[in-house]
């Protein structure tokens, strides 16, 4: 059983506590181990990544971005697709939509929508 230090010896105690804590921090691999920040996963270092990953972290299917390929920003190295953690961003960024807020191209879409059509119609 641990001994009770005395009240007057209140510093050495909160610096044994200190070191104790200290200590366990050191095993647990530091502060943001025992806060449960993520670990830094091995494929966050590479610097490009494939169609499947792409579209994982997209949460797309592998199929939409084949498809779409030719409007989306990617690298190419010879026949190898690949995307950049900015290309990724880019591909999301691009398909943003912002409920009840009108963009400039919509307001026009939406004027040109009124006018009449140029073609004639053949009257019977």
């Amino acid at each position: 059983m641990a001994a009770l230090a005395p009240a007057n010896a209140g510093p050495a105690v909160d610096l044994q506590g200190l070191a104790a804590v200290v200590g366990l921090l050191t095993q647990a691999g530091g502060l943001d181990a025992l806060l449960g920040s993520p670990a830094t996963d091995p494929r966050d270092k590479r610097l490009h990544v494939g169609y499947g990953e792409a579209a994982e972290r997209l949460n797309i299917p592998e199929k939409w971005l084949r498809e779409r390929i030719s409007t989306l920003p990617h690298r190419k190295f010879g026949k190898f697709v690949q995307f950049t953690e900015d290309d990724l961003h880019a591909i999301s960024d691009m398909h943003f939509v912002s409920p009840g807020a009108k963009s400039q191209t919509d307001g026009e879409s939406a004027l040109l929508a009124l006018q009449p059509s140029k073609r004639s119609r053949k009257r019977s």
